[in-house]
């Protein structure tokens, strides 16, 4: 019996692996310091903070974010102010621009309506006029045709 490979499997496993290490390599990784004063750190650990000292850093920290807050406050109202009249300008011209391409529009359409019925008109007139020139000759026709008939036969007797 042939033996079959499982070869997504086998692709699995080894990615499963190769996962693990890698995890296990960013785990036991150690960052470098550098730089460090390691006995520094140490009086700072070992120094015992002032009492008034942490009362008096504490409103001014205080008023620098109420400071903060306030400028940035300010600096949000008048984008909001300088946003809002920008949106109304363009809206404005927005709107005019719209009714200036209307009224230009409508004006065109109008006129162009207008050509197009007098030239319609026109031509109506031409082909009626036509009309009634070949009606003409055609009755003519036809009355010289029966006159020429009512010669060689009688009158019918009113």
């Amino acid at each position: 019996m042939a033996i079959t490979r499982l070869k997504r499997k086998h692709r699995k496993n080894i990615a499963r692996a190769n996962n693990k290490q890698r995890v296990i390599k960013q785990l036991l990784a150690t960052p470098v310091i550098k730089n460090v004063d390691i006995e520094e750190l140490k009086a700072q650990f070992g120094k015992n903070p002032v009492a008034g000292s942490s009362n008096a850093t504490a409103p001014s920290v205080t008023e620098k974010v109420t400071a903060s807050a306030t400028a940035a406050t300010e600096a949000i109202s008048a984008a909001a102010t300088t946003a809002t009249e920008a949106i109304s300008t363009a809206a404005t011209t927005a709107t005019d621009t719209a009714t200036n391409a209307a009224t230009s529009t409508a004006s065109s359409i109008s006129e162009t309506f207008t050509n197009v019925f007098k030239a319609v008109t026109d031509k109506v007139e031409d082909v009626v006029e036509a009309v009634t020139d070949r009606v003409e000759d055609v009755v003519e026709a036809v009355k010289d045709r029966v006159g020429q008939g009512n010669d060689s036969e009688e009158k019918p007797a009113e």
